[in-house]
């Protein structure tokens, strides 16, 4: 049977390229997800992991769950000694930073420093130009931080610490910046060990202590531990770089992999519809068959023989599509990384690993998924008798027992999710309404052979008129309704979840917005903490900004802090921000936060008092629940408080043009940031979360439409595929309309009519189903927020829809051809 297999693949080949097409998008997809999870451990290890990854050991501070988190085990100098001196350990350097300010000629930046030694691998640093440090009074920099400040090597800049004491520091080297997007944000530098721990003063520890070893790693690692039970720091993990990475990954995300968790839900997905499309074409290709197959059992074929046929073409054609995908997949990633690469050269660590269990696992589950796929049409072949194999397989209803058991068990499941995605979101109760979902929708799925022919027939008696050629469509196409139904499922799957998506993002971008203006009373606020911009600068600044594009109104306001009497036992410091009210009225948008003279409106305390003193003077208090970085007066109460205040510094207020669009809004940012000279991440406010909410959605939808649209893809392929084997199933019957007078074009258009009205019913019923769990989801996910702002993104679905109908349009296109092409007479002979 074999050869048999070999040879119906060989004369069938066209028959299955829609199969090796569906499989190898599912196989791919699967691949570059196992894929991005590997190479995401390895970008981690390059940026997370940057000190210690050509590390062999890393020791740290690992508690026990039921510790004390008040009792910590603190890594000293001594301990790294200690390290140092032991047997098999090479080298040995602390992780630690100690943060400080250094001044330039033309500005002040926050710095950390590390401390280093040119004997211990100059504690995990890379020098790109000059020397280490020796000398108390030098250091390194980062390569990126040079650049900005204008930092070469041999210039003395001066540095502060967190004490205030100031001394001049000489440039002896640059190193590479860090990849660690957790220490990048800040300038990194360098400094001597004893010149380290002489700046850091008390805070002189170490969060890690990164180990090289020149024997076994084992050993070492045993003895390390052995040193650190005698020092009775038990709580003293010692482990392997990459064990550290994953440790480190593990705490940032509670222990669980969200990405590769929602990569492989979709991956999933995609290959349930990709089963699917093979079902059907399985199924559609052993009744074209049957006469072949009748043929072989009366030459002595048994049944078993027939099936394990059917399954040998499934095993080969799995095991093609399946390396294909795996090879696809790889080609995908590494294009993926090249362009991350080109266009983000921060990105430069990102690395792309395959290990053998991601290029294997896709390839088995291809393969398995194929034959198991098929086994269900093969396993039917078996069992019919060559004149039933004849006739078209029955659609599952209730004159059958089993369609009978489907319809009931379906009508189960959906009651039952439907209850729990309802009373999810009615309670807000997420967990309970994602159960519903996962458990209504396979149920909604079992009963489609009973709304999908109906609904396919029902829309094709509409749109038909007194059309010859549409007509004919309406009928073809649920004159086998299993295989409409099959095909119609697995393009709604793929819409139900796009559009769920789509609805559920833009409700909650619409709530997120108008919780955030509901909070947020200002748009943006610019504040100049370095002290080192007077009054009349940031209102000359102030006049500037308000002359950019997209801005509204600017005012100017003045942070001091005072002590204020709110009943607590003593006076709290509180921050204020004095402002003019009549220039803050026209940046502020909810005038109730607007001071007048002589009040205090408190947004950060509470209190029952309706007056407070402030600074010895009494305040008349007005409460408020904005967010604000401080609480308001205006500039002559500042006046009368007489506050003599170090810390205090100005800065302005941007209203932004509520035209300006939510993509513009970083360049705003920017421009501002430029003018100010102030960095664009201190600059805050409304907008600027409400750009930030809507560029992570937005992200996050893009990501999402895009990882689905390989199941709408894959299900199209499913149409074209069927549309392809009805041609030839109805070789004969073409040909008869085309002798009694039909034409080429009418027959196209029979065809295309058929294409659309599957994949538009399939399309219109995901819709309704995705707007309907969007909407529910979104409820039981946001409730917590309070009034939720539905919004259904109108506009979106109906390019949804109107792709799935021109994707289906253009899949007919081919089979079409095909059927036009084919003369009368020659069809007629056909057998």
């Amino acid at each position: 049977m074999l050869h048999v297999a070999l040879s119906n693949i060989k004369t069938y080949a066209r028959r299955y390229i829609a199969v090796v097409l569906a499989v190898a998008i599912g196989t791919a997809f699967l691949a570059a997800t196992l894929a991005v999870n590997s190479s995401t451990q390895a970008t981690l290890k390059n940026s997370l992991g940057d000190s210690y990854k050509s590390a062999d050991l890393v020791a740290y501070w690992d508690p026990s769950p039921s510790a004390d988190p008040d009792q910590t085990t603190e890594l000293t100098a001594k301990e790294i000694d200690g390290v140092r001196n032991l047997p098999g350990v090479s080298t040995a350097y602390g992780l630690g930073y100690a943060y400080g300010q250094l001044h330039t000629a033309d500005n002040g930046y926050t710095i950390q420093i590390q401390p280093v030694d040119p004997n211990q691998g100059l504690g995990g640093m890379e020098l790109l130009e000059g020397r280490a440090p020796l000398a108390n009074n030098e250091m390194i920099i980062d390569d990126a931080h040079a650049k900005d400040m204008g930092i070469s090597v041999g210039d003395v800049v001066a540095l502060s610490d967190d004490q205030g004491k100031t001394q001049n520091i000489n440039i002896v080297g640059i190193q590479r910046s860090s990849a660690n997007p957790q220490t990048s944000a800040y300038a990194l530098g360098g400094m001597s060990e004893k010149a380290w721990s002489h700046f850091a003063g008390d805070s002189a520890i170490f969060r890690d202590i990164v180990i090289n070893s020149d024997g076994s790693i084992d050993a070492v690692r045993q003895d390390l531990q052995d040193y650190f039970a005698d020092q009775k720091k038990i709580d003293v993990a010692v482990v392997t770089a990459d064990q550290k990475v994953i440790d480190e990954v593990a705490q940032m995300t509670g222990g669980t992999d969200q990405l590769s968790i929602i990569l492989i839900i979709f991956a999933l997905i995609a290959l349930v519809v990709t089963g699917l499309v093979v079902v059907n074409t399985f199924s559609v290709v052993i009744a074209q068959r049957t006469r072949e197959l009748a043929l072989l059992r009366t030459l002595g074929a048994k049944r078993k023989q027939i099936r394990s046929s059917v399954l040998i073409e499934a095993l080969v054609i799995g095991i093609v599509a399946s390396v294909i995908g795996v090879l696809l997949a790889i080609a995908l990633m590494a294009g993926l990384i090249q362009l991350l690469h080109t266009l983000v050269p921060a990105m430069s660590y990102a690395t792309l690993s395959m290990t053998p269990v991601g290029l294997a696992v896709p390839i088995a589950v291809g393969i398995l998924m194929t034959v198991v796929a098929a086994s269900l049409p093969a396993r039917r072949a078996m069992k019919l008798a060559p004149l039933a194999a004849l006739r078209p397989f029955d659609a599952a209803s209730v004159k059958n027992r089993a369609g009978i058991v489907r319809i009931v068990f379906g009508a189960v499941l959906a009651l039952i999710g439907v209850g729990l995605l309802v009373f999810g979101a009615v309670k807000g109760n997420l967990v309970v309404a994602f159960l519903g979902g996962l458990v209504s929708f396979p149920g909604i799925l079992m009963l489609a052979s009973l709304f999908v022919p109906s609904s396919v027939a029902g829309i094709g008696k509409a749109i038909a008129g007194k059309s010859t050629s549409r007509r004919l469509a309406a009928l073809n196409a649920v004159r086998n309704p299993g295989r409409t139904t099959a095909t119609a499922t697995a393009l709604l799957i793929g819409v139900t979840l796009v559009s769920m998506i789509m609805v559920g993002g833009q409700t909650a971008k619409a709530s997120l917005n108008n919780s955030v203006a509901a909070e947020y009373p200002v748009d943006m606020m610019v504040s100049f903490y370095d002290g080192a911009t007077s009054k009349a600068k940031a209102e000359e600044l102030a006049k500037t900004i308000d002359g950019v594009d997209g801005v509204s109104a600017t005012s100017t306001f003045t942070s001091s802090y005072a002590d204020a009497d709110l009943d607590m036992g003593e006076p709290v410091n509180i921050q204020l921000i004095a402002v003019d009210p009549r220039e803050y009225a026209k940046t502020v948008l909810d005038q109730k936060v607007v001071p007048e003279n002589g009040e205090l409106i408190l947004s950060q305390w509470e209190t029952d008092k309706k007056s407070i003193e402030v600074a010895g003077q009494s305040l008349k208090v007005e409460e408020s629940g904005a967010l604000l970085s401080g609480n308001l007066i205006t500039n002559e109460t500042l006046k009368t408080l007489e506050i003599k205040d170090p810390s205090s510094y100005p800065g302005i207020i941007v209203k932004v043009d509520s035209s300006i669009a939510g993509s513009q809004i970083n360049e705003l940012v920017t421009e501002i940031s430029d003018i100010t000279g102030v960095e664009s991440s201190m600059i805050d406010g409304g907008v600027v979360m409400k750009s930030m909410f809507t560029q992570i959605i937005d992200v996050l939808l893009t990501i999402v439409s895009a990882l689905l649209a390989v199941a709408v893809l894959i299900a199209l392929i499913g149409v074209a595929n069927t549309l392809s084997l009805s041609v030839l199933e109805r070789t004969r019957e073409n040909s008869l309309l085309r002798a009694l007078g039909l034409k080429k074009k009418q027959l196209q258009s029979m065809l295309a009519t058929e294409a659309v009205l599957i994949g538009g019913v399939a399309a219109l019923l995901g819709m309704v189903l995705g707007v309907a769990y969007g909407l529910l989801g979104a409820q039981s996910a946001l409730a917590s927020m309070g009034t939720l702002t539905y919004s259904i993104p109108w506009w979106q679905l109906a390019a949804v829809l109107a792709v799935s109908v021109i994707a289906a349009l253009l899949a007919s296109i081919t089979p079409g051809r095909r059927a036009a092409r084919l003369s009368p007479v020659e069809g007629l002979a056909t057998e």
